[in-house]
């Protein structure tokens, strides 16, 4: 059924799009509605993720007066009230929107509300891009409903540059030694990724080849019917396996691991397994780059990893030790979830995206939340991280400590700066009977002290020779 005479909205990526004068513009949405717009909306319901994101991601933080369940990110999505397409229209009707923003999924499963919301005159526009190119158009699309195209420009030259850094990086892979990989999409149908999806994009942005380049999209979407034989007819040349986590997808590495028939796989025998979020692969926003950047760490570490910025520093900081612990470590990037993490949100200390000190539309917010979720911070405050302070010897030792499986001390050593009694005397005490981070000449560790970048490369490289890892 089409409502076009109820809506009000703007321009989608390859549709036609038609203007009855200057300032009105039509077009048809996913969903087969013509959607004509007058004037920028104000009062914005989004009931996709993606949506969401983008929305805050073009400066939308007061016109967006509410979001889905599942929101997780960016952390301005988890003060908004909360919608459903399980909710009566008249929850819509009373917060008074002017634009509903679905997708083509919600379109199909609940009619009745869309209908209800198009007759009481709001305007519902179904969106959901497949391949990138459609992404940069969807932008686009979000920037003309919104009156902020200047700003949706802006989003598509970050991501571009964005793409051209991790290009950069490829670049420095000889083409003999990309990986080939199979993307898993969901594991209980054996199923992959459409070879123009968002997700084989970022693959291929990352330097791996996909395997599965024969298969095909069902029903128009980004999802590829595969099949277990398929899968195990490329079995001696996957050498990674990765699959994505998210709602459509509860897999473990284990749960891959012991698939019947999956032990012939030469990643599955060589342990290269990795998991995924969803929401940074599959999903159109510019978090993309960071699943991209994510499934390079996995496929090549040695080059996306890179650390040599960061050892001419006289002095790190805490956001830049936590990045180059991170990456040395080749630790997986934290990404919000709204199940685990929100529920957590009244026994937690630290929530994701509680610090009003951290930039979360930056790069450095990635590494300090992964490194803060693995406990390599002692006395995290609540809400305040403090990025630019100098880290301390002290947070260094308490960081190996908590990440590497130390021995017990076997030597009675006393140092000469740090008391029994001190609250981090065991995690100091252990680095320096391993010899990881030893005392000076005056037998002083000097815990207030600070780090060069060669002196946490040296640290942490002497740790995992240490350990074995």
């Amino acid at each position: 059924m089409r409502f076009g005479r109820y809506l009000v909205c703007a321009l989608f990526f390859f549709l036609g799009i038609t203007a009855a004068d200057a300032s009105t513009l039509s077009f048809i949405d996913r969903s087969g509605n013509k959607i004509t717009v007058t004037k920028p909306f104000h009062r914005i319901i989004s009931l996709y993720g993606a949506h969401s994101e983008n929305l805050f991601s073009l400066g939308l933080d007061k016109e967006v007066i509410g979001v889905s369940k599942n929101e997780a990110y960016p952390p301005l999505a988890l003060k908004k009230p909360v919608f459903s397409y399980h909710d009566d229209a008249e929850k819509f009707l009373a917060a008074r929107p002017d634009l509903v923003l679905i997708r083509p999924m919600i379109a199909r499963g609940y009619p009745n509300l869309v209908l209800k919301l198009q007759q009481a005159g709001i305007c519902v526009v179904s969106l959901q891009p497949n391949t990138v190119q459609e992404m940069f158009s969807y932008w686009k699309t979000l920037g003309l409903l919104t009156g902020r195209e200047k700003e949706a420009e802006e989003m598509i030259t970050r991501f571009k540059q964005g793409l051209k850094r991790i290009e950069s990086l490829v670049d420095k892979i000889p083409p003999s030694r990309r990986k080939r990989v199979y993307f898993e999409s969901i594991h209980s149908k054996m199923k992959t990724f459409a070879p123009s999806s968002i997700a084989i994009f970022a693959l291929k942005s990352a330097g791996g080849i996909n395997v599965a380049a024969d298969a095909h999209a069902r029903h128009g979407t980004n999802i590829a019917a595969y099949g277990k034989e398929r899968i195990l007819s490329h079995a001696h040349e996957i050498d990674v396996y990765l699959a994505q986590r998210g709602a459509m997808n509860h897999v473990t590495v284990r749960k891959i691991k012991e698939e019947p028939g999956f032990g012939a796989i030469k990643a599955v025998r060589d342990g290269k397994i990795f998991i995924i979020d969803e929401k940074i692969v599959s999903r159109p926003t510019m978090r993309l780059l960071d699943g991209i950047y994510e499934i390079g760490r996995f496929l090549y570490p040695s080059v996306f990893n890179d650390v040599s910025s960061f050892l001419h520093k006289q002095r790190l900081t805490r956001a830049e030790f936590a990045e180059m612990f991170v990456k040395m470590m080749n630790i997986a990037l934290k990404t919000p979830d709204y199940r685990r993490d929100i529920a957590k949100r009244s026994r937690a200390v630290h929530r994701y995206g509680d610090f009003k000190d951290v930039d979360y539309w930056g790069n450095n917010y990635k590494f300090i939340e992964t490194a803060v979720y693995r406990g390599l911070f002692p006395n995290v405050k609540k809400d305040m991280f403090f990025p630019n302070r100098f880290v301390k010897r002290s947070t260094v030792a308490y960081a190996l400590f908590m990440y590497f499986d130390f021995p017990e001390p076997t030597a009675n050593i006393t140092i000469s700066d740090v008391k029994d009694s001190d609250p981090l005397f065991e995690q100091i005490r252990a680095v320096v009977d391993l010899g990881i981070m030893p005392v000076n000449s005056q037998g002083a560790f000097i815990p207030g002290g600070n780090l060069s970048g060669k002196e946490l490369y040296r640290i942490l490289t002497n740790a995992k020779q240490v350990t074995g890892q």
